[in-house]
């Protein structure tokens, strides 16, 4: 059985067994057909044992679990997706993680049409090339995203990881924040000269830095909405972050800081 404390039931767990005991219905079918074909035709035992058994299994399964299984008036998931989707501004970014924050969110937009202008990205498919793809595109109301990396600089197992790596030659110092879409640009060059060589012989790109910064354009981002005039006494000419003990980051982090870095003076991201 699968460990406990499951966020949702994952009945995909027990598929190994359903296909096994699926042999032993077909063979309890066969016995029903068997018995009744001894006491009446045998074309009419197949005809009654097969519409009895493909109704029974619907109708038990109905009158055992539909109290268990109804969710109707359970509103608790799309009024938190409401709520959080209605607390961004307009044609925002929203990142979340994974399937439970997700979900609730697709299905707001998707079905109950509630702020389909949002781009919601899910960190948990950011690394695979498909779905960075489709962020591309618009879809609903919401506006393609924006990447600085084309297509082809994530494209199958191409920088499933960077490492880092202080390269001297660099002239960098460990005091110093330096400027993310440069470093962006470095890790998504396919020149040798940004690259390192592993032990394996690979060679894959690295950070040379773990302090990064962002810059702003107080100007654009008033134009744009990504701040209100009544917040820009509060607004800053950059954004300083480090990335403390990593040392690697995954296809999802360099999409990630990818999209921060292009769209930060374009769009509100949350």
């Amino acid at each position: 059985n699968q460990a406990g404390n499951q966020p949702r039931e994952r009945d995909y767990a027990y598929v190994g067994s359903y296909q096994t005991f699926i042999i032993w219905i077909g063979l309890g079918v066969l016995a029903i057909i068997d018995f009744l074909s001894k006491k009446m035709n045998a074309l009419a035992a197949t005809a009654i044992t097969t519409i009895v058994c493909l109704l029974g299994a619907p109708i038990l399964m109905a009158e055992q679990n539909w109290d268990d299984h109804n969710r109707s008036n359970r509103l608790t998931a799309l009024h938190f997706a409401e709520d959080y989707l209605n607390s961004c501004a307009k044609d925002a970014i929203l990142f979340t993680n994974g399937d439970n924050d997700t979900y609730p969110l697709w299905y707001a937009q998707n079905v109950e049409n509630i702020r389909s202008d949002i781009r919601i990205i899910n960190l948990s498919l950011l690394g695979t090339d498909w779905y960075a793809d489709g962020l591309r595109r618009p879809a609903y109301d919401g506006k393609p995203v924006e990447f600085s990396w084309t297509p082809e600089t994530y494209a199958a197992e191409k920088r499933n990881y960077v490492v880092f790596y202080e390269n001297a030659n660099l002239g960098l110092n460990k005091t110093d924040y330096y400027d993310l879409s440069k470093l962006i640009a470095f890790m998504g060059d396919d020149n040798k000269n940004s690259q390192v060589q592993l032990q394996g012989g690979d060679y894959v790109n690295y950070y040379p830095t773990k302090r990064f910064s962002v810059k702003i354009d107080k100007a654009a981002c008033l134009k744009n909405g990504v701040v209100q005039p009544e917040d820009a006494p509060y607004m800053v000419d950059s954004i300083k972050f480090e990335i403390s003990n990593a040392n690697n980051m995954m296809k999802p982090d360099l999409l990630t800081l990818d999209i921060v870095a292009t769209n930060i003076n374009k769009r509100p991201i949350y």
